[in-house]
């Protein structure tokens, strides 16, 4: 009777995670699964059709090579032992994705020794006649000290964003954020510069605190998605708190 239990307790759970996520996010994570395979298998029949004929793929060391090198680069590559997508975190926006993973893998030398690789990347997909591919790969290696640094800048940048928006200091917001900010509100409007969301701060009514807390950052290369939770409480004899859930995209510019 125990393991029976036991592997109906399996099945639920398998089945509540995957009835959890959109139809998109277990797409890209198949497709993740199957590039992973083909790049093992260095499989130049199935690989173009993974990356975009605009792909570009920036390395670690910042050099940029679009999809004709990087399928060169896999053909004449050393073999590989193994080759790994896992930890996928997938934001999906319509079309476009935003997915950051952890990349394992060995390759082969030719004395047969072994050469590990990690990192963690990140990932922009788009979807076109119904499939995935990848637009752009950014490669990083994977550092705890910098992911530690980059999540407390992160989390003050959030706190005195949030904080000037209960002040309703739009320059003090104007300090804080970039000027190609992007934001999609909770109904679906889409606030494209800081000079668009600075007026919509304007109008903001003064009777109201917001505070956030984060849930989960990650951190690659000079990139960072962070998700986490905010409200807005009206003073006494106001409605009711507002709660909400948000997905926040970062790029360190500058060394910030």
């Amino acid at each position: 009777m125990k393991r029976i239990f036991l592997t109906m307790a399996i099945i639920v759970a398998v089945t509540t995670f995957v009835f959890g996520q959109s139809k998109d996010e277990q797409e890209i994570r198949k497709m993740f699964a199957a590039n992973a395979d083909a790049l093992l298998k260095s499989d130049m029949n199935a690989l173009p059709d993974y990356y975009a004929d605009s792909f570009t793929f920036t390395a670690a060391d910042g050099t940029v090579i679009n999809k004709m090198q990087f399928l060169d680069f896999v053909k004449n590559r050393k073999r590989s032992g193994s080759f790994n997508f896992d930890d996928l975190s997938v934001r999906t926006f319509g079309n476009a994705a935003v997915v950051n993973f952890t990349r394992t893998s060995t390759t082969i030398d030719n004395d047969d020794s072994k050469i590990n690789s990690k990192s963690r990347d990140t990932a922009m997909l788009v979807k076109t006649g119904g499939r995935w591919q990848y637009v752009a790969i950014q490669i990083s290696k994977e550092l705890a000290d910098d992911q530690a640094a980059a999540e407390k800048q992160i989390g003050e940048l959030m706190t005195n964003w949030g904080n000037a928006l209960g002040r309703r200091d739009a320059a003090a917001v104007e300090k804080i954020l970039p000027a190609d900010l992007m934001i999609v509100s909770p109904d679906g409007k889409m606030v494209t510069s800081r000079a668009e969301y600075l007026e919509v701060v304007k109008s903001f009514p003064s009777d109201a605190t917001v505070t956030g807390k984060s849930e989960k950052t990650i951190v690659s290369g000079d990139t960072a998605v962070q998700t986490g939770t905010y409200s807005v409480t009206p003073k006494a004899g106001g409605a009711n708190t507002m709660n909400y859930k948000y997905t926040a995209t970062f790029v360190r510019r500058g060394g910030r």
